[in-house]
């Protein structure tokens, strides 16, 4: 009871009422002391203020200390509390004010036994207990912020950057050489490239269609077997080459559609070769395009004996497509099975519907061209001059007009057209791919059969007593087993090639039909600005028929 009297004397002073100009402050003291719940919007002034009397953590109070305080807990009351300065303490009884209410801390700690603090204290010592959060900048990349599992359990693992290659290959100048029925087609294959493999960046060779045919059967012979699609080389054709072969002199020989088709084609063939990263690379393929002569190909023609065996090869494919059936476990090849024949179905039917565009935009060149006669036929009978000479202008703006149905004919056959017919062959490619899995499959089940089959001779030949065959058994059995091994270790390795190059197909298949539509759509615009420009310029004349 020792500090009594000073508490007192203090409590004396401060009962003293506040001087006028204060007012202002001890209104804000009872409008704080009403609501309770209000936050103080004076950051700069400092006040002692708490919620409640907060005890002390230093150290333990004497038990004497405690029965004081709790005395002057009882004892002290008053009506109304005053807020001084901030070096003045301000005391609120605990009575008259709810638990809550912000009250100047006295001098001596007072217990606080209030369950929401301590609710609030365990949720501050959790949240300060917790690690920090490291600042993410704006100008990191994107790629460095880390997401939560649950949303990087289903992202796709990022996929190798493909090692570009810059190499372009031009096949152009299509001249006919020999006479009668030894005549044929040379094209000269321009590369151009910056890969160190080749020999000079700037190769030039002269190449004829059966070069293109050897080369394509070596591709297959090498890539196939190993999952990789090799792009199709043109088909042969009988008719065009009897055109060839029957023309007269090398400009007519030159002028067929024929010639420009094939020379198309075999661009698009060597270029698709040169986009994949181990085609390009192929020892067969450098040879093509760098050396100057090359050994003639004579198993690409159809009367020979490997056109025979090729023949029966494909014979032998069909009847294996229809009695080879695999039990897939991948989920992904069975996906991509439906997608490649869904997708064969769509360009099928495309690539018929763009054939049909072309033939009535030919048919319509030959019809404008015929109107274009009839015109100049009725203004060279017409008496009136400005008819007459209006109906001559019309028969010119149909002939250009002609001219420009017909090139926008062969445009679109030469542009569209024969890159879908690529695409149809191309997937023909894929589907035979995917049969040499199935082969590898079956030949992977045909070990683990056989192995099935060593092992119940050997419990038979044990169940006998026959222990002179059991070690020759197991010596076929673990060569069995390694054959299991080894099929199967091929097996995986040529499906991860093949989803490599699929996925490869799908890149180059989108950039290419951006590419064709792209094209498509710039020749249609020209067209319709040069047929524009025909009409303009025959506008006066048919105004200027009075």
């Amino acid at each position: 009871m020792a500090c009594w009297p000073i508490y007192k004397a203090k409590m004396a002073d401060l009962r003293e009422p506040p001087p006028l100009d204060d007012y202002s402050e001890n209104e804000e003291v009872s409008d704080m002391l009403e609501k309770p719940y209000a936050k103080e919007e004076d950051k700069d002034e400092e006040k002692s203020i708490v919620s409640e009397p907060v005890e002390k953590v230093e150290e333990p109070k004497p038990q004497k200390e405690e029965v004081a305080t709790q005395e002057i807990e009882n004892d002290v009351s008053f009506d109304e509390g005053v807020a001084g300065s901030s070096a003045i303490d301000v005391v609120v009884p605990v009575k008259d004010v709810p638990a809550d209410t912000p009250i100047p801390a006295p001098t001596t700690a007072i217990p606080l036994d209030s369950p929401q603090d301590d609710d609030a204290e365990e949720l501050f010592d959790a949240a300060s207990s917790s690690k920090p959060i490291a600042p993410i900048s704006l100008d990191d990349p994107v790629d460095t912020i880390t997401k939560p599992a649950y949303l990087r359990q289903d992202e796709p693992e990022p996929e190798e950057e493909e090692e570009k290659h810059d190499i372009a290959i031009e096949v152009s100048d299509p001249h006919k050489k020999g006479e009668g029925m030894n005549a044929f087609m040379s094209y000269k294959v321009h590369t151009k490239t910056s890969m160190p493999t080749f020999k000079r960046p700037d190769l030039t060779v002269d190449r004829r269609f059966s070069d293109f045919l050897g080369l394509h059967e070596k591709m297959l012979a090498k890539h196939r077997h190993a999952g990789r699609v090799v792009p199709p080389a043109p088909e042969k054709s009988l008719v065009g080459m009897t055109l060839i072969k029957m023309s007269k002199s090398d400009e007519e020989a030159v002028s067929i559609d024929f010639v420009e088709k094939r020379r198309a084609a075999l661009e698009r063939y060597l270029n698709r070769i040169a986009r994949h990263s181990v085609l390009v690379q192929d020892q067969d393929f450098r040879d093509f395009l760098e050396q100057d002569d090359l050994p003639q190909a004579t198993n690409t023609r159809a009367l020979s004996g490997a056109g025979v065996m090729r023949l029966v090869k494909n014979v032998e494919g069909a009847i294996n497509k229809i009695t080879f059936k695999m039990t897939e476990e991948d989920s992904w090849f069975e996906e991509k099975h439906q997608q490649i024949e869904s997708l064969e179905q769509q360009l099928i039917k495309l690539h018929s519907t763009f054939d049909t565009l072309v033939h009535r935009r030919k048919e319509l060149a030959v019809n404008t061209a015929l109107f274009a006669k009839s015109a100049a036929t009725l203004g060279n009978a017409e008496e009136h001059t400005a008819l007459s000479r209006a109906l001559a202008q019309l028969s010119d703006a149909f002939e250009k007009i002609e001219s420009v149905n017909h090139d926008q004919a062969n445009t679109d056959y030469y542009g569209v057209t024969e890159a879908l017919g690529d695409y149809l062959r191309i997937i023909s490619e894929i589907k035979e791919v995917f049969m040499v899995r199935v082969k590898s499959w079956h030949n992977w089940q045909s070990a683990v059969q056989a192995v099935n089959k060593k092992k119940e001779a050997e419990a038979k030949m044990r169940a006998a007593g026959k222990g002179d065959k059991v070690s020759q058994i197991q010596s076929d059995l673990r060569e069995l087993e390694a054959r299991v091994e080894t099929s199967k270790s091929d097996f995986d390795e040529l499906s991860a090639t093949i989803k490599k190059d699929i996925q490869k197909f799908e890149k180059d298949r989108i950039f290419d039909f951006r590419q064709l539509v792209l094209i498509f759509l710039k020749n249609l615009m020209k067209s319709q600005e040069q047929c524009m420009k025909n009409w303009e310029a025959f506008m006066p004349e048919a105004r200027a028929i009075a």
